[in-house]
């Protein structure tokens, strides 16, 4: 019997220090299903790299340009749409890491956590999903629900957003969003059609002012009621963990 092929994730890594260089190149030549095929600790090259290769993932150091890789994110993205990008980081700047998921990043994780949950986010994002690093998801929130960590200019915003209200069955689409299920997860959960979901996910999202799932649950901290499924008469597994 012929050996089952896989096919490959291509990744190309941005990361500004050398050692971790060398630890992610060390962790993806023994992986049978993702490939490293090139690295720079330069954020001006990764956009000719990206051009070149065409990959499936980019792993981004939020660390280069200063902190500043919003801007390049989105560069990267629309030079090569079909891209995913993953962003890295070991800094607690939750509104760096809110930029990047702006920017078009469809996951973060933190670089202290452990090589396999690292390999685990590429294989997420390449399927097609959103990867939640709960660490840094937790520093983001705790800096929304604290309006003194809030710049001035994003004052009035918050006011707005306090004021809006979501109807009961877009609460509960809401609240399981932010847990991070997919609209066809929902759609088990409520027993309702999928399209039904995607419907009402629209509703919220322009309510709320936000684009994607992620945006969403950055914010949900603004509402109290995003909190307590129990009062949505809802019941989710993942809250008997806490």
């Amino acid at each position: 019997m012929a050996e089952q092929s896989y096919v490959k994730i291509r990744v190309i890594a941005a990361e500004s220090f050398e050692l971790v260089r060398i630890g992610l190149r060390a962790l993806f030549e023994n992986n049978s299903h993702i490939q490293l095929v090139a690295e720079t600790d330069c954020i001006k090259n990764l956009l000719n790299m990206t051009m070149q290769y065409k990959p499936d993932v980019i792993l981004v150091d939020l660390h280069l340009n200063n902190g500043n890789c919003a801007e390049y994110i989105a560069k990267l993205l629309s030079a090569c749409p079909q891209s995913k990008v993953l962003a890295f980081s070991d800094q607690n700047n939750e509104y760096t890491c809110l930029e990047a998921f702006r920017s078009g990043a469809v996951g973060i994780i933190g670089k202290h956590q452990s090589s396999e949950l690292l390999l685990k986010a590429i294989r997420v994002i390449h399927a097609g999903h959103v990867w939640f690093d709960r660490h840094i998801t937790k520093l983001l929130w705790q800096a929304q629900f604290d309006a003194n960590q809030v710049p001035e200019e994003m004052q009035p915003e918050i006011k707005l957003m306090q004021q809006l209200k979501l109807r009961d069955s877009e609460r509960q689409v809401a609240y399981l969003a932010c847990k991070g299920l997919s609209a066809k997860e929902i759609s088990a959960l409520l027993l309702v059609t999928e399209k039904t979901i995607r419907n009402q996910l629209s509703v919220v999202y322009k309510k709320i002012g936000v684009k994607k799932q992620i945006e969403l649950c950055l914010k949900a901290p603004l509402y109290n009621y995003f909190k307590d499924s129990s009062m949505l008469g809802i019941y989710y597994p993942g809250d008997s963990e806490k």
